[in-house]
């Protein structure tokens, strides 16, 4: 098949993976970071302790040419990488690897093949941007939603994207025009909500990589939305369904059948091949109530996923780390209420009878420290000798 990107779309794509980076390693500002294809990879991470050959390595995982991570010079622009990337890439365009943020251990790699997110693309425009003129992406184009809705989307289209400074703001809605689509997540919509400004008159929006609640997508329609979609998927399978009223269910994606509908403790789906080629079927990652072979509803996460600062992190693997200090018996670990803040909590039982917590609470926030990034890291410890349960026994919050 043909290559479905461009050069061009592959110096956006290895800008995003050094924004991303440098962002996750500084506190440089937003409007601070370059998007200057000409500048060398060196100068765009000047100021970090990120090496060239991360970056190269990453790319050159994505789009299959492993040799050329030994080559590439950090010296060289991002536009010479581009292209030297694409003339690896574009002999054999089938396969495109995404990098997982490694929420539950270390990254790992969605190999997706490049037909099947074309389809996707095809599916989205049809589904998602009737009558819409632009789009507007607050997302990185190098994870798979944002290279979906703002790499292939406005290809498939045939509308601009406009690529905007990430913070929710004012000047940020003041740019927005009547057609739009806004592509973005949870936290950056409850930014705008806080804002209270109203939106442009006929806006359109998407939401995806966390939850989003009903509670977010009605404040975003009475300011103004006209219509939030609800985009629900993984990196593993791209997405699996939409909703576009957060009263509705949500629909499976016309790329998606149900499969073994007898099975009641997995939901299983089976991808269309647009060449007819027979897929592996694939059991949804979360808990779902169906209401049809189309229509359904997920009631939880199996694998204990939440969003901390617009990043997946992994319940389990923090409460696996603080287990390991040798003071701690047992621990729980959640997600705070939004009074308390949008960081992570942890209940430690510890194994001392009668222990000095300030001192354990200073150890157990160094060894956190020591041992997770920081979105992973709880930001408020409560010590007890059990953990908080109801009348009926279960697991229950605590404050």
């Amino acid at each position: 098949m043909q290559p479905i990107l461009s050069i061009d779309d592959i110096s956006r794509i290895l800008l995003s993976i050094c924004r991303s980076a440098v962002q996750e390693h500084t506190s440089m500002p937003l409007h601070k970071l370059e998007e200057d294809s000409s500048r060398s990879v060196v100068s765009l991470l000047e100021g970090t302790t990120i090496l060239p050959m991360a970056i190269a390595a990453h790319v050159s995982t994505m789009f299959q040419c492993p040799a050329l991570a030994e080559v590439l010079c950090g010296d060289d622009s991002i536009e010479h990488w581009a292209g030297a990337i694409y003339h690896e890439w574009s002999q054999a365009p089938a396969i495109i690897t995404f990098i997982t943020s490694g929420s539950t251990g270390k990254p790992t790699q969605q190999k997706l093949e490049s037909v099947l997110l074309w389809q996707e693309a095809q599916e989205l425009q049809r589904t998602l941007l009737h009558e819409r003129k632009r789009i507007v992406s607050t997302v990185p184009c190098h994870h798979v939603y944002g290279f979906l809705f703002t790499v292939l989307l406005p290809k498939v289209a045939e509308i601009p994207c406009l690529i905007p400074v990430p913070f929710p703001s004012r000047a940020f809605i003041e740019e927005l025009k009547d057609g739009d689509f806004i592509v973005s997540f949870p936290l950056f919509w409850n930014g705008l909500i806080k804002l209270g400004i109203p939106f442009p008159a006929n806006t359109h929006g998407s939401t995806s990589t966390a939850p989003c609640s009903p509670e977010t997508m009605h404040q975003l329609l009475s300011l103004g939305l006209a219509r939030i979609s609800n985009i629900y998927g993984s990196s593993e399978t791209g997405g699996l369904g939409f909703q576009h009223h957060p009263d509705a269910p949500l629909t499976l994606f016309n790329f998606w059948q149900r499969i073994r509908c007898d099975d009641i403790e997995n939901s299983w789906i089976e991808r269309v091949h647009p060449l007819d080629i027979p897929q592996p079927p694939v059991a949804i990652p979360d808990f779902v109530e169906w209401f049809s072979h189309e229509l359904f509803a997920v009631r939880g996460r199996k694998d204990k996923i939440v969003q901390v600062g617009g990043i997946n992190v992994s319940l389990l693997k923090t409460s696996t780390c603080i287990k390991q200090h040798p003071d701690v018996l047992d621990c729980a670990v959640r997600l705070m209420r939004p009074d308390e803040g949008n960081r992570l909590k942890a209940f430690i039982l510890p194994r001392s009878f009668e222990p000095d917590t300030i001192a354990l609470r200073a150890e157990l926030y160094q060894w956190c420290r020591n041992r997770l990034r920081p979105a992973e890291r709880p930001k408020k410890i409560t010590f007890g000798n059990q953990f908080p349960v109801n009348a009926m026994g279960k697991a229950k919050d605590w404050n």
